[in-house]
């Protein structure tokens, strides 16, 4: 599988690949799960991965090394 097909290729390669991207969305759902509040505006039925994916897209969400 190619990730350039992807629906969210673009967030995948700002992030350097995708396992930073997996890890990522993996931590901040975490963090939502536990209350903290979005950094971008959210609609009431969107999807959480989505929410997550929009953060990364506007510079919000980096991996540190």
């Amino acid at each position: 599988m190619t990730l350039v097909n992807t629906q969210y290729a673009e967030a995948i390669a700002k992030v350097g690949g995708y396992y930073n991207f997996v890890t990522l969305i993996n931590r901040r759902l975490k963090e939502l799960n536990n209350g903290e509040p979005p950094m971008v505006t959210s609609t009431p039925n969107e999807d959480r991965i989505d929410l997550i994916v929009r953060e990364i897209e506007a510079g919000l969400l980096t991996i540190k090394h």
